[in-house]
Protein backbone atom coordinates (compact mmCIF):
# COMPACT_ATOMS: atom_id res chain seq x y z
CA UNK A 1 0.00 0.00 0.00
CA UNK A 2 1.38 3.05 -1.44
CA UNK A 3 1.58 6.51 1.09
CA UNK A 4 1.13 9.65 -0.85
CA UNK A 5 2.93 13.30 -0.97
CA UNK A 6 0.69 14.64 2.33
CA UNK A 7 1.23 11.49 4.26
CA UNK A 8 4.40 11.46 3.91
CA UNK A 9 4.87 14.92 4.72
CA UNK A 10 2.48 15.13 7.66
CA UNK A 11 4.85 11.78 9.03
CA UNK A 12 7.82 13.81 8.45
CA UNK A 13 6.89 16.91 10.30
CA UNK A 14 5.40 14.74 13.29
CA UNK A 15 8.95 12.61 13.38
CA UNK A 16 10.07 16.65 13.75
CA UNK A 17 7.60 17.74 15.98
CA UNK A 18 4.81 15.21 17.50
CA UNK A 19 3.18 18.23 19.76
CA UNK A 20 2.41 20.27 16.14
CA UNK A 21 -1.64 20.54 15.77
CA UNK A 22 -3.69 19.74 13.16
CA UNK A 23 -3.81 23.37 11.94
CA UNK A 24 -0.36 23.53 11.78
CA UNK A 25 0.06 20.06 9.46
CA UNK A 26 -2.55 21.67 7.82
CA UNK A 27 -1.34 25.19 7.17
CA UNK A 28 2.80 23.09 6.59
CA UNK A 29 0.90 20.44 3.90
CA UNK A 30 -1.38 22.97 1.90
CA UNK A 31 -4.65 20.90 2.26
CA UNK A 32 -7.69 21.17 5.23
CA UNK A 33 -7.53 20.93 8.73
CA UNK A 34 -10.43 18.28 8.19
CA UNK A 35 -8.20 16.37 5.78
CA UNK A 36 -5.41 16.45 8.01
CA UNK A 37 -7.11 14.77 10.42
CA UNK A 38 -8.93 12.35 8.67
CA UNK A 39 -5.35 11.29 7.26
CA UNK A 40 -3.50 11.28 10.56
CA UNK A 41 -6.60 8.88 11.80
CA UNK A 42 -5.83 6.18 8.97
CA UNK A 43 -2.34 6.39 9.59
CA UNK A 44 -3.19 5.65 13.01
CA UNK A 45 -5.50 3.16 12.29
CA UNK A 46 -3.12 0.90 9.89
CA UNK A 47 -0.60 1.11 12.93
CA UNK A 48 2.01 3.18 11.04
CA UNK A 49 2.14 6.14 13.84
CA UNK A 50 2.09 3.87 16.84
CA UNK A 51 2.04 6.87 19.52
CA UNK A 52 3.25 10.09 20.16
CA UNK A 53 6.25 10.11 22.51
CA UNK A 54 8.58 12.69 24.69
CA UNK A 55 12.44 11.85 24.39
CA UNK A 56 14.82 11.94 26.93
CA UNK A 57 18.25 12.37 26.43
CA UNK A 58 20.46 10.24 29.06
CA UNK A 59 23.09 11.42 28.41
CA UNK A 60 21.74 15.26 30.89
CA UNK A 61 20.76 12.23 33.47
CA UNK A 62 24.26 11.49 33.80
CA UNK A 63 23.71 8.01 32.70
CA UNK A 64 25.65 4.94 31.58
CA UNK A 65 24.68 3.48 28.14
CA UNK A 66 26.36 0.15 26.47
CA UNK A 67 25.92 -1.97 23.49
CA UNK A 68 25.17 -5.09 23.76
CA UNK A 69 25.88 -8.11 21.80
CA UNK A 70 25.04 -11.62 22.98
CA UNK A 71 25.64 -15.02 21.23
CA UNK A 72 23.16 -17.95 21.85
CA UNK A 73 21.73 -20.93 19.50
CA UNK A 74 19.08 -20.63 17.15
CA UNK A 75 16.65 -22.00 18.58
CA UNK A 76 16.76 -19.82 21.97
CA UNK A 77 16.82 -16.37 20.08
CA UNK A 78 12.82 -16.20 21.13
CA UNK A 79 13.39 -17.22 24.81
CA UNK A 80 16.19 -14.49 25.24
CA UNK A 81 14.28 -11.89 23.56
CA UNK A 82 11.58 -12.60 25.50
CA UNK A 83 13.49 -12.20 28.53
CA UNK A 84 15.44 -8.97 27.55
CA UNK A 85 12.15 -7.31 26.29
CA UNK A 86 11.03 -7.37 29.99
CA UNK A 87 13.70 -5.79 31.29
CA UNK A 88 13.34 -1.81 32.33
CA UNK A 89 16.97 -0.74 31.21
CA UNK A 90 16.92 -2.72 27.50
CA UNK A 91 16.21 0.66 25.64
CA UNK A 92 16.88 -1.32 21.94
CA UNK A 93 16.38 -5.07 20.82
CA UNK A 94 17.14 -7.12 18.10
CA UNK A 95 17.59 -10.38 16.40
CA UNK A 96 20.46 -10.38 14.30
CA UNK A 97 22.17 -13.33 12.24
CA UNK A 98 19.50 -15.84 13.52
CA UNK A 99 22.23 -16.56 16.56
CA UNK A 100 22.88 -13.27 17.93
CA UNK A 101 20.78 -10.86 20.14
CA UNK A 102 22.22 -6.89 20.13
CA UNK A 103 20.75 -4.50 22.97
CA UNK A 104 21.08 -0.83 23.70
CA UNK A 105 20.79 -1.05 27.25
CA UNK A 106 20.80 2.20 30.00
CA UNK A 107 21.58 1.98 33.47
CA UNK A 108 22.27 4.43 36.14
CA UNK A 109 25.76 4.15 36.86
CA UNK A 110 28.32 1.15 37.24
CA UNK A 111 26.62 -0.31 40.04
CA UNK A 112 23.75 -0.95 38.13
CA UNK A 113 25.25 -1.81 34.84
CA UNK A 114 27.17 -4.75 37.03
CA UNK A 115 23.34 -5.77 38.91
CA UNK A 116 22.41 -5.94 34.73
CA UNK A 117 24.98 -8.01 34.00
CA UNK A 118 24.48 -10.40 36.55
CA UNK A 119 20.83 -10.66 35.45
CA UNK A 120 22.41 -11.60 32.04
CA UNK A 121 24.52 -13.80 33.88
CA UNK A 122 21.22 -15.77 35.07
CA UNK A 123 19.83 -16.42 31.81
CA UNK A 124 20.85 -20.00 31.33
CA UNK A 125 20.25 -19.35 27.01
CA UNK A 126 22.86 -17.12 26.73
CA UNK A 127 26.37 -18.62 25.93
CA UNK A 128 28.22 -15.50 26.05
CA UNK A 129 27.80 -11.75 25.65
CA UNK A 130 30.15 -8.58 25.55
CA UNK A 131 29.20 -5.16 25.63
CA UNK A 132 30.77 -1.66 25.22
CA UNK A 133 30.17 1.29 26.95
CA UNK A 134 29.19 4.48 24.78
CA UNK A 135 31.40 7.34 25.80
CA UNK A 136 29.93 9.62 23.28
CA UNK A 137 26.82 9.98 21.09
CA UNK A 138 27.04 11.93 18.09
CA UNK A 139 24.05 10.80 16.10
CA UNK A 140 21.01 9.01 17.22
CA UNK A 141 18.03 9.21 14.95
CA UNK A 142 14.60 7.61 15.78
CA UNK A 143 13.12 8.48 12.60
CA UNK A 144 11.93 6.44 10.04
CA UNK A 145 13.40 7.17 6.45
CA UNK A 146 10.48 8.32 4.52
CA UNK A 147 10.95 8.70 -0.02
CA UNK A 148 8.62 9.07 -2.27
CA UNK A 149 6.45 6.22 -3.78
CA UNK A 150 6.91 5.05 -0.20
CA UNK A 151 5.09 1.69 0.50
CA UNK A 152 3.78 0.35 3.77
CA UNK A 153 3.26 -3.49 4.57
CA UNK A 154 0.45 -4.04 7.05
CA UNK A 155 -0.44 -6.44 9.46
CA UNK A 156 -3.99 -8.51 8.06
CA UNK A 157 -5.71 -7.48 11.82
CA UNK A 158 -6.94 -11.47 11.69
CA UNK A 159 -4.49 -13.67 11.10
CA UNK A 160 -1.70 -11.18 11.80
CA UNK A 161 0.10 -11.89 8.51
CA UNK A 162 1.97 -8.86 6.62
CA UNK A 163 -0.48 -7.82 3.42
CA UNK A 164 1.95 -7.19 0.39
CA UNK A 165 -0.63 -6.27 -1.69
CA UNK A 166 -3.48 -3.62 -1.33
CA UNK A 167 -5.46 -4.78 1.70
CA UNK A 168 -9.62 -5.10 2.36
CA UNK A 169 -10.78 -2.29 3.96
CA UNK A 170 -13.55 -2.56 6.86
CA UNK A 171 -14.89 0.26 8.45
CA UNK A 172 -15.98 -0.50 12.00
CA UNK A 173 -17.51 2.08 14.45
CA UNK A 174 -15.84 4.52 12.61
CA UNK A 175 -12.36 2.78 12.70
CA UNK A 176 -10.34 1.04 9.76
CA UNK A 177 -9.19 -2.13 9.97
CA UNK A 178 -7.44 -4.01 6.87
CA UNK A 179 -7.50 -7.37 6.27
CA UNK A 180 -5.63 -9.14 4.23
CA UNK A 181 -8.52 -10.72 2.14
CA UNK A 182 -12.44 -11.31 2.18
CA UNK A 183 -12.81 -14.37 4.26
CA UNK A 184 -10.09 -12.88 7.17
CA UNK A 185 -12.87 -9.61 6.26
CA UNK A 186 -15.60 -11.58 7.21
CA UNK A 187 -14.81 -13.62 10.31
CA UNK A 188 -12.75 -10.40 11.76
CA UNK A 189 -16.56 -8.81 11.46
CA UNK A 190 -18.12 -11.41 13.22
CA UNK A 191 -15.31 -11.79 15.99
CA UNK A 192 -15.75 -8.03 16.36
CA UNK A 193 -19.58 -8.00 16.43
CA UNK A 194 -20.17 -10.94 19.24
CA UNK A 195 -16.96 -9.30 21.16
CA UNK A 196 -19.17 -6.22 20.89
CA UNK A 197 -22.54 -7.88 21.70
CA UNK A 198 -21.10 -9.48 24.50
CA UNK A 199 -19.85 -6.07 26.04
CA UNK A 200 -23.22 -4.56 25.77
Amino acid sequence: MELDPVDLKILELLQENGRLSFRDLAKRTGVTTPTVSSKVEHLEDMGLIEGYTVVIDPEMLAQLTILLTIECKPSDIKAVLDRLEGEKEVRELYAVDGTRVQAKVTVQDQNHLNGFLETLGSIEEITSYKYHTVTKTVKEASRAVLHDGQNVVVNCHYCKKPIYDNPVKLKLDGKDHYLCCQSCARLFKEKYERIKAEAD
